[in-house]
């Protein structure tokens, strides 16, 4: 593993197509040009391609090792930043998703207890009965529960969330995103961060009023209406390395709406653990490299006191360490 820590984003310049840079301190560098200069000067092999983070993942362990060279190569060369020609900063580029086009992205419900009791105080239950089975996190009886999101839902970390005519309560969810780094099928929780290329933070952005479906009582919610819109995944700005994040669990989940603090609290208080749920997704469908888990929200959402996002609110969400989004709400543009 390389003595400097660095993060993968993947950037625009001027309205050019999309690129991956590495990125070390505030530096960004553009990925194809260091990993040239380091193979021309024996730096190191680099990885297998520098076409995207996601092409990148297919051989991650490898590609890792590489990246790690790269790092090390670039910050113990000596030049400075004018002899790079290829450094910038966050400020001087359009900042995409670190993932442009996972094949799947699975997020998971109700894996928080202080968000679980303040759904159930939103009326998110019609029964004694089932807000005590809400209530009931007893690991013997309730298995984790995860629903699909679009991946055409994602946005780069400082994109607007726009919101669609026929929602009024917009709501925000920081979480806790993780990549999968290798194919996984049937992995036990034991096991499971074996299979974790890296994290990002993430904001699960959810139309409250179109997730409830009062003209399917029977049936009602409607995942795909609630959370798949466009722009309802602001993610990144960065993919952080597994390798340099010792324990998720410590990883600090804060969002913030106009400056006023909303959520505020440890990845480590969730109930079913990111093992635990790699262990359920893969029990379902084989993961490949490039899926992303969204882990869960604490407690803090707009939904728990009747309040969401209006057209000109700023949102930060951060993943301490992992990078901080700013994003604008904005209407759609008829």
């Amino acid at each position: 593993m390389s003595d400097i820590e660095f993060k993968l984003g993947t950037f625009s310049n001027n309205g050019g197509g999309p690129f991956v840079g590495l990125v070390i301190g505030e530096k960004i560098y553009t990925l194809s040009t260091v990993v040239e200069a380091a193979e021309a000067q024996g730096g190191g092999k680099g990885p297998t391609t520098t076409a995207g983070i996601y092409e990148m993942l297919a051989d991650w362990d490898a590609n890792f090792d590489a990246l790690c060279a790269v790092a090390d190569f670039v910050a113990n060369d000596g030049r400075g930043d004018a002899d790079w020609d290829c450094v910038a900063t966050l400020s001087d580029l359009r900042v995409l998703p670190p993932i442009l086009n996972p094949s799947k992205m699975i997020y998971a419900a109700a894996n928080y207890g202080g968000h679980i009791r303040e759904m159930l105080n939103a009326g998110t239950a019609r029964t004694e009965e089932e807000r005590e089975n809400m209530l009931d996190r007893d690991k013997a009886r309730v298995r984790p529960y995860s629903f699909l999101k679009a991946p055409s839902s994602l946005a780069g970390a400082f994109d607007d969330i726009v919101i669609p005519p026929e929602t009024q309560k917009v709501d925000w969810e920081v979480e806790l995103a993780l990549v999968i780094g290798r194919t996984a099928k049937r992995v036990p929780a034991e096991r499971a961060l074996d299979y974790v290329a890296g994290y990002m933070t993430t904001n699960d952005v959810t139309a409250r009023d179109a997730q409830s479906r009062p003209d399917w009582p029977t049936l009602r919610t409607d995942w795909f209406t609630g959370k798949s819109h466009d722009t309802f995944a602001p993610m990144g700005p960065y993919l952080v390395p597994a390798a340099f994040v010792p324990d998720y669990r410590a990883v600090q989940l804060t969002l913030k709406v106009n400056g006023e603090t909303k959520q505020d609290d440890p990845a480590g208080e969730m109930v079913f653990s990111a093992e635990e749920q790699i262990e359920h997704a893969s029990a379902q469908l084989a993961l490949h490299p490039g899926d992303i888990i969204s882990t869960g929200t604490p407690e803090g959402v707009g939904h728990g006191k009747g309040t969401y996002l209006n057209v000109g609110d700023i949102v930060e969400a951060e993943a301490a360490g992992l990078g901080a989004q700013r994003c604008q709400v904005v209407a759609e543009d008829a």
